[in-house]
């Protein structure tokens, strides 16, 4: 029997008139967002140059803010233009059909479908994806043609490669003067000609590719290129400091690994002043061709899209694949319910409806409720990240089919996050959830590594990464739950649960009192000391590091200051003054350390 499909009526002029004039106010309110994105962005420049590293920060969070403010701007000029008609389906239909003309010739048109389907969702709390109404695409738009000149500068080896690289920075660093020009153009050159010299002999046939304009982040700025040789492509970036003597190039990163860890997923974006964002990112993705295009969205702040590009690639997973959500690998967690799927390199966390249900019953001391657990992952979601805090997504109203679930993950669902999950019918619908990069939680990685130097790797990367929260403003709370903490693919050590995290403002780094006398010495000591919630005793912070035993006293060889209070009321001390943190995402080459040292003993 044929299969009878209603045609949509035609829609009366009026009906167009006012459809059009809605897509013109969202694609209005977008250019909004993207001239105030802007301008927030083009601040950072003089940041550097006056070296305020406060006001960088205030421009972070500042900018993190501003697409959900021109949602609600759009939001509220919509509901009084439209009135009972802002949730009519039939009008919003006609809507999107009126935009995409608008977006004829645009580079950002799907930039531009994001903000319409935020908009939509928005005022229709979509539940899934409605394809009546939003943008949904397995593929991405093909790119409009790159008008005008490129976005990055060509420079063409030949002659004295010192020569080049001066020219190069001279052209592209910020407005600030060397320490020492010449030799920064030295270093760079004699690294720059080990690494070509496989690749071009003595014919030096390459071309070195650099964006523009300096990418800026914490209190750094770098310069992101590329080498193009006649076989080989090689990432070039050469990260820039401010530093009291003048600005210097503090290393030259020329490997895909190098390059890979500055684009981490664990760092705060980057401020890039560039017209055409996704000419940058098909630039960047010559250099990281494993790179997922979400990340590198999020990577310059532009998080939406980020967020669209997940979507898609996530929808194509489950679409190709026969994986079934399964519970994640690791410790059962007292405040979130995790699942992923085994091939995908996501994790989806949902937080159960009170704090401490566990699938297996111990005691757990957990009395945070939801509202408090979402304040931290806002929290973390302001605060330089620091390399050390897995970048975090807030998705509403995720739809999956119910088979999709094995029947562990459904009972879990079911029994911990019933005010979060419905499982109806067919779907399982979850109304509030975080979606993160997978990492292997460090007590496994440390149990099934082997090799001896890389366990001694790892255990010191951990006390390095106490050190950068701190320096950041952060304190993990529950120093002893490892299992929040993990370990990525470059063998950095990341936070990846918030729940216990606090402000370092906030604790309180004490010395535990000795008995003052025989009365005193019989008490249980949990009667004889009464510590607040943020009190932390400096003498049991060694015993609730959570590093193994065994392993201690390799980590305390380096990192034993994290054992003394004047440490920590330093730290805090330099947080409290507004001091930024300064955390690089790379090693510096040994001759330019060398350099360094010799020019500030000088």
């Amino acid at each position: 029997m044929p299969v009878l499909i209603a045609a949509r009526r035609t829609p009366s002029a009026d009906v167009v008139a006012l459809a059009r004039s809605t897509a013109e106010a969202i694609l209005e309110a977008f250019d909004g967002y993207l001239a105030e994105f802007a301008a927030v962005t083009q601040r950072a420049p003089r940041r550097f140059e006056t070296r305020d590293w406060r006001g960088r920060a205030e421009d972070d969070a500042e900018r993190l803010g501003l697409y959900d403010a021109w949602l609600d701007r759009i939001g509220i000029r919509l509901r009084r233009s439209l009135g009972l008609r802002v949730t009519q389906v039939s009008l919003w239909e006609q809507v999107k059909e009126e935009f995409p003309p608008l977006l004829d010739g645009r580079q950002d048109a799907e930039r531009a479908e994001t903000f319409y389907n935020s908009v939509t969702r928005n005022i229709f709390r979509t539940i899934g994806v409605n394809r009546e109404i939003e943008f949904f695409r397995w593929q991405a738009l093909p790119a409009a043609p790159f008008g005008g000149s490129p976005i990055y500068r060509t420079y063409r080896g030949k002659g004295e490669t010192r020569d080049l690289i001066r020219g190069l920075l001279t052209d592209l660093a910020p407005a600030v003067p060397f320490e020492d020009l010449e030799r920064d153009a030295r270093l760079v050159a004699q690294e720059i000609d080990l690494h070509v010299w496989p690749l071009t002999g003595h014919t030096q046939n390459y071309t070195i590719e650099v964006i523009g304009t300096p990418f800026y982040r914490n209190k750094l700025a770098y310069l992101i290129g590329r080498i193009r040789t006649d076989s080989q492509l090689l990432p070039l970036i050469l990260p820039l400091c401010h530093g009291d003597r003048g600005m210097f190039v503090d290393a030259v990163l020329l490997a895909e690994a190098e390059a890979s860890v500055v684009f981490s997923f664990a760092f705060s974006h980057f401020s890039v002043d560039v017209d055409r964002p996704e000419e940058l990112i098909e630039f960047v993705r010559s250099i990281l061709p494993h790179k997922p295009v979400a990340e590198l969205y999020n990577s310059i702040g532009l998080t939406r899209q980020g967020k669209t590009e997940f979507y898609r690639d996530l929808h194509g997973f489950v679409h190709r694949s026969r994986e079934r959500f399964v519970i994640a690998p690791g410790h059962e967690g007292a405040v979130m319910m995790v699942f992923t799927l085994p091939s995908f390199h996501f994790v989806f966390k949902v937080i159960k409806d009170r704090p401490g249900y566990l699938r297996s019953p111990q005691l757990v001391n957990k009395t945070i409720s939801r509202r408090e657990v979402m304040q931290r992952y806002d929290f973390v979601a302001t605060r330089d990240r620091a390399g050390r805090l897995v970048d975090t997504q807030e998705f509403m109203n995720l739809r999956f089919r119910r088979r999709r679930f094995t029947a562990d993950v459904l009972d879990e669902l079911r029994l911990a996050c019933r005010d979060t999950v419905s499982i109806d019918g067919e779907h399982v619908v979850i109304r509030h959830s975080y979606v993160q990069r997978r990492v292997e939680p460090l007590p496994l990685y440390l149990e099934a590594e082997k090799d001896p130097e890389t366990i001694r790797g790892v255990v010191l990367d951990f006390g390095h990464f106490l050190k950068d929260l701190a320096a950041a403003g952060i304190f993990p709370s529950d120093l002893f739950n490892t299992w929040n903490y993990g370990v990525t693919r470059r063998r950095r050590v990341v936070l990846f649960d918030y729940d216990d995290v606090i402000p370092l403002e906030q604790a309180s780094f004490l010395i535990k009192p000795e008995p003052r006398d025989e009365v005193e010495e019989m008490e249980a000591e949990e009667e004889r000391i009464v510590a607040g919630p943020y009190d932390f005793f400096i003498d049991e912070l060694r015993s609730y590091t959570g590093v193994p035993q065994p392993l201690k006293g390799v980590f305390e060889a380096v990192h034993g200051d994290l054992f003394d209070i004047d440490y920590w009321r330093q730290v805090q001390e330099q947080v409290a003054q507004g001091e930024l943190a300064d955390i690089t995402p790379y090693r510096r080459n040994a001759c330019f350390l060398a350099n360094r040292s010799s020019a500030e003993s000088a």
